[in-house]
């Protein structure tokens, strides 16, 4: 709805698929916008990762200050450096949420011109935090990057050791794996009926997307162990196929090369 209201989709739906990564930001933000800020949006930026020069234990403090509807919510706010998705203005602090799904940074620096500052760094990310920065009127300014987890890892790894930011915004990452996994462990029951189908489509959504975080297969037995002790394996198909395997013969190394025989 909110990509609509904001000409992000056209009147015709020409440019509406499931892709698209302006409806992503307004289904899910439109949504949240509706819950109170400690059973919503906080629940997602404790998620955020910084440098080690900002504590998360300092990060976490500041959304405790917050309760109810705190923030002024201003999706692709227009500006000389760009639309970033989602600005959320609080009394006392801004913070900037550029949300990625499927396409990555949208500009990006000549990395053989040599060293690029933040004052005339033309990468997506550093201009919203010249944008933040500017429109601060003196607060606190956080700009946070949100993207499936590879996308953001890369994007955080082709940040390392450079210095496109403006000092004055606080930079951080977040992923949409991690979402799912905080909406995940809610605890629905103190929650009243519609703040639970808000929160159970949230979750939906992202599992929807497949931006849930994989967590390898599933045994339908729990009582397996896997050992290094040499044990048999036993085929039977027919009489005139019945084979043993046998592995390993011997205690398995690291480093070393080892042949499987079928004995007969």
């Amino acid at each position: 709805m909110l990509a609509e209201i904001h000409n992000k989709i056209s009147q015709s739906g020409s440019n509406l698929s499931d892709r698209l990564e302006d409806k992503l930001t307004g289904d899910f933000f439109g949504a949240l916008r509706y819950l109170p800020f400690e059973l919503g949006m906080k629940n997602l930026l404790e998620q955020v990762e910084f440098s080690e020069n900002e504590p998360k234990d300092f990060w976490r403090a500041i959304l405790n200050r917050y309760t109810g509807f705190p923030a002024v919510w201003n999706f692709w706010p227009r500006d000389i450096e760009g639309e970033i998705d989602l600005l959320l203005s609080f009394e006392d602090l801004m913070v900037g949420i550029e949300v990625k799904y499927l396409s990555g940074i949208s500009s990006e620096d000549e990395m053989d011109t040599g060293a690029v500052d933040h004052t005339v760094s033309v990468h997506q990310l550093a201009r919203y935090a010249r944008m933040l920065e500017r429109v601060s009127e003196g607060r606190p300014v956080y700009l946070i990057f949100l993207a499936p987890f590879a996308m953001m890892k890369e994007v955080r790894e082709s940040m390392e050791n450079r210095s496109i930011i403006a000092p004055g915004v606080k930079f951080g990452f977040l992923n949409w794996e991690d979402i799912h996994e905080s909406l995940t462990r809610m605890d629905l029951d103190p929650l009243n009926q519609g703040q639970q189908l808000i929160i159970e489509d949230l979750r939906n959504l992202l599992l929807k997307k497949g931006l849930k975080r994989f967590r390898g297969l599933l045994y339908t037995k729990a009582d397996i162990i896997v050992s290094k002790d040499h044990y048999t394996f036993h085929i039977e198909r027919n009489v005139s196929t019945q084979k043993d395997w046998s592995w390993p013969a011997e205690h398995v190394e690291k480093e070393k090369n080892y042949v499987y025989k079928i004995k007969s």
